[in-house]
């Protein structure tokens, strides 16, 4: 069995998404086991919901990491690259599908593990054989220390976006595409999710199976 990692998005938890995609675990039951991580909490909720998201890394008003947090947001970053070389440490994985932040997510991780290197910090003791990303309503995050990171390896992506996305815009998501050497790209109208309506779930089983043999 493939083991797949599912990253959330901003305001999102490994339980909501688990939730959403229940087609596509359907569809993987004979081939994959799909594994909803959640990320490390943070040390106070800054959000209004009471349901305390974990995201990443903090936003600002244009998706970027939100360097007016300064300390805040460096040691937020800190505790995810500690969390990652943890839980990288403990598990091995054959490929990842991201969401929104999550997506961005992905992007960075697949990047890291190709260039450890490049993360002061993060140093997995399990080497891994990412053979697959899947980035739904993905985005590249432009600010440093992330735009060091990237150096997505040559790997089989396929990138999903809805072109009424009100919350990453479908340019975003191209912009993540053109960093990724041997992408396909799909267009969807379920908005901002992975997509999961129609022939969704075997188009992603074809191409999990096809990336994976």
């Amino acid at each position: 069995m493939l083991n797949i990692l599912v990253i959330h998005g901003y305001v999102q938890s490994a339980a909501t998404v688990a939730h959403n995609t229940r087609q596509l675990r359907d569809a993987l039951d004979d081939v994959a086991i799909l594994h909803y991580v959640d990320g490390p909490p943070v040390s106070h909720n800054i959000f209004s919901s009471s349901s305390l998201p974990r995201p990443w890394w903090f936003l600002d008003q244009n998706l970027e990491l939100d360097s007016s947090q300064n300390d805040r947001a460096r040691t937020r970053w800190e505790n995810v690259v500690e969390w990652w070389s943890k839980e990288l440490s403990e598990h091995e994985y054959d490929g990842v599908i991201g969401l929104s932040q999550g997506s961005a997510m992905a992007a960075l991780l697949l990047s890291m593990a190709n260039h450890p290197e490049r993360v002061s910090g993060f140093n997995p003791t399990k080497k891994q054989n990412f053979k697959f990303g899947i980035f739904c309503s993905g985005l590249v995050s432009r600010h440093s220390p992330h735009a060091e990171i990237y150096g997505i390896p040559d790997i089989p992506t396929l990138h999903t976006l809805d072109d009424g996305d009100t919350i990453v815009s479908p340019a975003r998501t191209l912009e993540l595409q053109q960093k990724c050497r041997r992408s396909v790209l799909y267009r969807h109208s379920e908005g901002h999710v992975i997509p999961v309506g129609g022939n969704f779930p075997s188009l992603f089983r074809d191409f999990i199976l096809d990336a994976t043999k």
